[in-house]
């Protein structure tokens, strides 16, 4: 390292010279042409610029979870701490893709409603500009009327679930998945390629997108089979700890997880979950319990400024959040209000 600074100390000096001398000797010459070196001290320096970050003073992650065949994700932008210029949410998860079994070729897939596939293919309008303000952005996968859902795959099956999860994250620029075990109809007998449901289902569905993708968040629901990792329904081969991220619990629920997922501390639990759609918000007691017993997460499900209770209840419980969590003030960018476009 010291022998590139020097030669790039020499350049410098060499080329400080030749300026020198061209000004000495012509007044006329007022552009100086960039090296090829210089050039690329340039651009590796742009390359190195800070990434935008929600990341809040207390670390408390605010996950909205959207319903996006009602609303445009892109309503996360108008929600700002006034203090910190931080955006209030840090995860938006577009709810939901789906797990189902295609019938033609035997294999379980990844699909997507037209209102997914619309933001997905639109990535650039819809989802690139939550990223650009320092949000992650989740695919939810939820069952979908079939017999394939996420707590009855086999090991091989789970395997290949996992790898399409891969896939789909990779192409679309996502930060993760959320799996919630709701809406299957799982057969009994179960056919190839699936098990009986159950929670040690989920949890090796869960472990397998973990290690096929171990730099992306896997984050379950606190629900169903989904819903507890521990003791007998825990898998030999981790704790859930190891390849869980975050455990969200359902509407208003904060009881302890610690048993439930084995290795997942409290900064991966999401705790009183508000249902914004039908005004099922956490109190101020639930909040402040969220923050001082070290808790990591809160969901806010069905976030939607154009739904005629923003201002009435969805407004309120998210100053609460602002001022509880964040020692904040919330301010609603009404520029950012947007309807579904598609």
């Amino acid at each position: 390292m010291s022998y590139l600074i020097m030669q790039k100390t020499a350049k410098f000096r060499n080329l400080v010279l030749g300026l020198s001398a061209l000004l000495f000797l012509s007044c006329k010459q007022e552009v100086l042409d960039v090296a090829p070196a210089e050039e690329a001290l340039i651009t590796s320096n742009q390359d190195q610029l800070p990434v935008a970050s929600a990341e809040k003073s207390t670390g408390i992650k605010i996950v909205s979870c959207m319903e996006v065949n009602d609303t445009n994700p892109l309503n996360n932008l108008s929600l700002t701490l006034k203090n910190s210029g931080k955006p209030l949410v840090d995860m938006v998860i577009l709810f939901s893709s789906n797990i189902n079994y295609d019938q033609q070729t035997g294999k379980v897939r990844v699909t997507h409603n037209d209102n997914v596939t619309h933001l997905l293919e639109n990535k650039d309008k819809y989802l690139k500009p939550l990223k650009d303000r320092g949000m992650k952005v989740i695919l939810s996968i939820l069952g979908n009327h079939d017999r394939a859902g996420v707590a009855n795959l086999d090991e091989q099956t789970a395997r290949d679930f996992a790898s399409e999860i891969r896939n789909v994250c990779a192409t679309y620029d996502l930060d993760g998945v959320f799996f919630d075990d709701e809406y299957s109809r799982y057969e009994n007998p179960p056919p190839p390629g699936f098990v009986t449901p159950s929670y040690r289902a989920a949890a090796r569905l869960c472990y397998e997108t973990k290690m096929a993708m171990p730099e992306k968040l896997v984050m379950v629901y606190v629900y169903s089979l989904t819903g507890d990792f521990g003791g007998a329904n825990a898998i030999p081969q981790a704790q859930a700890g190891a390849y869980i991220d975050y455990a969200l619990h359902d509407y208003l629920a904060s009881f302890d997880l610690s048993t439930r997922y084995p290795g997942l501390p409290r900064s991966g639990w999401g705790m009183s979950s508000g249902e914004y759609a039908l005004n099922r918000y956490p109190t101020t007691a639930a909040l402040q319990n969220l923050r001082s017993g070290g808790y990591g997460a809160h969901l806010i499900f069905a976030f939607d400024p154009n739904r005629a209770n923003f201002s009435s209840r969805q407004m309120p419980a998210l100053q609460n959040i602002a001022s509880i969590l964040f020692d904040d003030e919330l301010v609603f960018d009404t520029t950012h209000r947007y309807t579904k476009d598609w």
